[in-house]
């Protein structure tokens, strides 16, 4: 594992809060072109920060020091 227990925790914390604002953005907030550009991007926000996650494959070791 590349991060921390404690950052790998902070991003899926970060994942479920970027989904909430996904979610309210959209069945929330009026049918804009600015909603759809925001609601596009925080599926990419998402998805990278998911390959983020996926990509940390490392075995975890706890840190020396």
């Amino acid at each position: 594992m590349l991060h921390k227990i404690s950052q790998f925790c902070d991003k899926i914390d970060s994942i479920k809060k970027t989904s909430d604002v996904l979610r309210e953005v959209k069945y929330n907030t009026p049918k804009t072109p600015e909603r759809d550009f925001k609601i596009k991007n925080l599926i990419e926000t998402i998805q990278a920060d998911c390959l983020l996650v996926a990509k940390d494959t490392n075995e975890y070791g706890k840190e020396e020091k």
